[in-house]
């Protein structure tokens, strides 16, 4: 169960990490066109597919969470904010950063999730810990590791599918 939830969360964190994603390569100059070709009869145009809808382009906010953060997801006392971003159709990703240590917040996540009635399950990580969680028909994952003030929380929170 745990395996088919962590598979169904990588989506999430493929198109909110899409948001960030650039390059600044650049590339030799493409050599000169040949001439154009003479014009030819025009083809009776072929039925076209419907082009897809755009994905949802993703809301962020920066030092605070969106208005409707789930209620029963804890905020770690003390922590910050550093950045949110998210859709309704995808979900939420939440970065949290906390000057206390990893096993404090690890607790505290694992304890809290679970008296609000979140199914956790906790595993140790070489960076940290990671606590996978579910409810009703919501999934959450939290990689607990070292960074900004001491300890950063990214937590994604989805619609389980």
């Amino acid at each position: 169960m745990w395996q088919a939830r962590s598979n169904a969360i990588v989506p999430l964190v493929l198109a909110l990490a899409s948001f960030g994603c650039g390059s600044e390569e650049t590339r030799p100059a493409a050599p000169p066109a040949a001439a154009p070709a003479p014009p030819r009869e025009a083809a009776a145009p072929a039925a076209e597919a419907p082009v897809p809808a755009p994905p949802a382009e993703a809301m962020e906010w920066k030092g605070a969470l969106p208005s409707d953060f789930p209620g029963d997801v804890p905020q770690y006392p003390g922590s910050k904010v550093t950045s949110a971003q998210g859709t309704e159709d995808l979900g939420v990703a939440v970065t949290f950063d906390s000057p206390d240590g990893i096993d404090a917040v690890a607790k505290f996540y694992a304890d809290s999730l679970a008296a609000m009635g979140w199914q956790t399950q906790t595993q140790q990580v070489e960076e940290g810990a990671m606590i996978l969680a579910d409810k009703e028909d919501r999934m959450l994952q939290a990689m607990i590791h070292s960074g900004g003030q001491g300890t950063l929380v990214d937590m994604i929170i989805a619609r389980a599918q």
